[in-house]
């Protein structure tokens, strides 16, 4: 399926389709469901093929339409947004060809993504490992057997695994010279069990499961950007920009469903004893007014990344050092200002906020979430903090065995 509409056409339908999605939004977080049949809506309307560019049969759209759909989708299901977050991730860094997708798995990927909707998401973090951001060495291997790999390992947190086709997965070659790199695996590939142990405070609905990967055969060409080990994992450089901006911009979207339904409630409720409704006192209006200041701060430095990200075509690398620091600086003030923004929500509806009936609650246990995503506050504090002070981004880690190796920069 090839697209005749625009970027702005297919983002002028997502903010019905969030409100469409806001209507189950409450029953998949009380049953930890992933809402699967949203995505078949979300192909229909062409959103999913937002950033495939457009020689390739997509839309053509960047970074800042991504952050627009995104924090739109947010805005009635986050579970949704979150995942089609993951889904733009990959495929932005497609589009720009920068050499660390094979041509043969890009087509794949896209075609797959063109005429079914198939999503793909990242499979980085470990048991006993954690995440790639800390530089961590895999314990996922795969070894060779002919013509074929055969992957074994054990992956956490999964968005959406339930609704994924491809996974990318990160893992190291059981070869004489160790490599590490990713391997492209069919969700549905015999050897791969799901274990559902994703019982969260928020963003309960995503699914994100622990993925066991079992003695899966894999085509000898489904690894690729692999480098020995030494050298540490090769990857996109564009990869943490958009992981970054577009998980900012997941929470920055449930924080604005938040100030949307408590401006709401501030203006429709008369309490009893005061003849007009809330919004009359100044104590409200001074609270609605910081809640304000959070969501347009938030608001505009993610369009402003997006902004600077796409028109940079020509001068993208000499800028990457500028965007990725801007984007570190985005994940953690949004997501600051996100749970600002719920928190404050919740405080103004009282009890009726911590009431399940109502939506409050939820949002704020959502945004709590966002802390939980890699890299840490303190990893990316660390890091800038480091660049200002001209030092060495990361002091180098070692594996199991006791060898040091360079850290990753990989965000996962």
């Amino acid at each position: 399926m090839s697209h005749t509409s625009t970027p702005a056409s297919a983002l002028a339908q997502a903010p019905e389709l969030a409100r469409t999605f806001a209507t189950s939004a409450a029953e998949t977080d009380r049953n930890a469901r992933l809402p699967v049949e949203n995505f078949a809506v979300l192909h229909r309307s062409g959103l999913l093929d937002l950033v495939i560019a457009r020689d390739q049969g997509g839309l053509g759209g960047g970074l800042g339409d991504a952050i627009t759909a995104v924090s739109t989708i947010a805005q009635g299901e986050p579970a949704t947004a979150l995942i089609l977050a993951m889904h733009y991730i990959q495929h932005g860094q497609i589009a720009v060809n920068d050499g660390y997708w094979p041509e043969h798995i890009a087509r794949q990927l896209i075609s797959s993504s063109l005429e079914k909707g198939a999503l793909i998401n990242a499979a980085y973090v470990e048991p006993f490992v954690g995440s790639a951001s800390h530089g961590a060495l895999p314990q996922t291997t795969a070894r060779r057997e002919g013509n074929q790999w055969r992957l074994s390992g054990h992956k956490k947190y999964v968005t959406g695994i339930d609704g994924l086709s491809w996974v990318r997965v990160m893992g190291v070659t059981d070869e004489p010279e160790p490599r590490i790199g990713y391997f492209l695996v069919p969700a549905d590939a015999p050897g791969i069990r799901v274990e559902r142990t994703w019982d969260s405070l928020g963003m309960r609905a995503t699914a994100s499961q622990d993925v066991i990967f079992d003695d899966v055969a894999l085509p000898l060409e489904n690894f690729f950007a692999g480098a020995p080990v030494a050298q540490g994992i090769g990857h996109s450089p564009l990869d943490g920009i958009w992981y970054l901006v577009l998980v900012a911009a997941v929470y920055h979207g449930i924080a604005q469903a938040a100030r949307n339904d408590i401006v709401r409630f501030v203006c429709d409720f008369v309490p009893g004893g005061l003849g007009e409704s809330l919004a009359s006192l100044p104590r409200f209006q001074d609270v609605i007014g910081e809640i304000e200041v959070q969501q347009t701060t938030a608001r505009r430095l993610l369009q402003f990344i997006g902004h600077d990200y796409d028109a940079s075509l020509e001068k993208r690398q000499e800028l990457l050092e500028t965007l990725a620091a801007d984007a570190s600086v985005a994940r953690l003030a949004v997501i600051r200002a996100s749970i600002e923004v719920t928190s404050l929500a919740l405080e103004l509806a009282g009890n009726q906020g911590l009431s399940r009936f109502n939506d409050f609650e939820r949002y704020h246990r959502d945004t709590l979430s966002a802390r939980a995503h890699n890299p840490h506050g303190q990893l990316i504090r660390s890091n800038l903090g480091n660049r200002a002070l001209g030092r060495k981004r990361a002091t180098p880690l070692r594996n199991g065995v006791g060898q040091a190796r360079p850290a990753l920069t990989v965000v996962a």
